[in-house]
């Protein structure tokens, strides 16, 4: 036998070790997981609105997204073919409500330096002329509101239950949000301390520095507004009876004004009668005051709110006389107004229908206060309801949780 093929015939296993090519490292800005990254070590970062930008999202959504980039250019063409040329004095277009009264206030007092109060009984032009003397063109106040608005909906959108979408396309179809965008207005503070004010309300665990923020915010707007403020958080701290009975609630407001209002309409020197240049010419409203005068704000109450919420819409042939005498250079008057009463009303039969407008719920009865507020003031002035439409657009883009849900239930039942 020959001892090579025995050899052969033996079988040979060589290991090679296994060689593992390289992979290129992931980069990634948001490390969740345990896996190590090339920023994996590095703080985090959120770079603003970077999610709306990147975040795969449906058509629909998409074209809201897109719809707001056009509206926001149609926002900025309005100002650069009506505000501007106001504001280089070769026309006098008025699209914003007061901004041609702001900017005059911030050009005097910065030619003469006066130290007269921004804020009285009768105005408070504190916010304006403050954002105006700082920014001083129009183009920066323009840039400077849209960036507010942006802010006021990332904030809305840490609420439980916010529809960010939603939410947008209600707050963009009022008319009042297009002048409250480009134009040095009151309109645009509003808007932030409301959405401050509602984050405060629905926050599990309320802040002082929050509702610090919003008193400040509110400040720079209208004064008023933290009258109601201060007021809604009287009758809704913990404990109180007109916390469990919202109604009562309401009926003492209305008692408590109808009692104040004609004491102080009987003092001289009161400063009611401030406003009745807002009532020149005038009919139905001097009468409504003078019954108001006499202890009948409750007899007056529901036709003032009415009026408050239609505004123009009540005397149809009047207001196209003005439109005829006055033709496009108010408008403001002439159109936004009008058409903001269209949006506030419809969102009020739909928050109605919705079992939304029950004063149990927290936002109802700051809406139902914050009307009856003001309809005791002796003029009307359907804009100072863009804090009611505000509250309403977060009401109708919110998702109710349990407790609200039962309320709402109950509510529909009984309409």
């Amino acid at each position: 036998m020959n001892p090579y093929n025995g050899l052969l015939a033996m079988k040979f296993t060589l290991t090679i070790p296994s060689v593992q090519l390289p992979r290129a490292p992931s980069i990634t800005l948001f490390s969740h997981s345990p896996s190590v990254t090339l920023f994996s070590h590095s703080p985090k970062m959120r770079v603003p609105f970077l999610s709306m930008l990147l975040q795969p999202r449906p058509l629909k959504k998409w074209t809201l997204i897109w719809a707001l980039c056009f509206y926001l250019a149609f926002c900025m063409g309005c100002f650069f073919e009506f505000e501007q040329p106001r504001l280089d004095k070769e026309t006098y277009i008025r699209f914003g409500a007061d901004s041609p009264t702001y900017w005059e206030a911030v050009n005097y007092r910065s030619e003469h330096a006066e130290n007269e109060s921004l804020i009285s009984f009768t105005g408070n032009l504190l916010g304006p002329v403050m954002i105006g003397k700082v920014l001083r063109t129009g183009l920066a106040v323009a840039f400077f509101n849209i960036f507010l608005f942006f802010l006021a909906v990332e904030i809305a959108c840490t609420i439980p239950g916010m529809d960010r979408y939603l939410l947008v396309f209600l707050l963009v179809i009022c008319s009042e949000t297009a002048p409250a965008l480009v134009t040095l207005n009151k309109e645009i503070l509003v808007l932030l301390s409301t959405i401050i004010f509602v984050k405060y309300i629905y926050s599990e665990k309320r802040s002082l520095l929050l509702l610090g923020v919003v008193l400040v915010v509110s400040l720079f707007a209208r004064w008023e507004q933290i009258g109601v403020i201060l007021l809604f958080l009287f009758l809704r701290r913990k404990g109180s009876f007109f916390r469990r009975h919202p109604k009562a609630a309401i009926v003492s407001v209305i008692a408590f004004l109808t009692v104040a209002y004609t004491l102080i309409a009987r003092l001289p020197g009161s400063g009611i009668g401030a406003f009745t240049q807002y009532t020149k010419g005038a009919h139905t409203i001097v009468k409504l005051n003078a019954i108001q005068a006499n202890f009948g704000f409750p007899l007056v109450l529901a036709p003032k709110v009415i009026m408050d919420l239609m505004g123009e819409l009540l005397r149809p042939w009047t207001f196209l006389a003005e439109f005829g005498y006055l033709g496009w250079g108010d408008i403001h008057s002439m159109i936004i107004i009008p058409l903001f009463s269209i949006a506030l009303i419809i969102l009020l039969v739909i928050a109605y229908r919705k079992g939304k407008l029950n004063p149990q719920r927290p936002l109802a009865l700051l809406m139902i206060i914050y009307m009856v507020m003001t309809a005791v003031t002796p003029f009307v002035q359907p804009r100072y309801n863009y804090f009611v439409y505000v509250l309403l657009c977060l009401e109708l883009a919110r998702k109710d949780g349990p407790e609200e849900d039962a309320l709402t239930s109950s509510a529909t039942a009984m309409a």
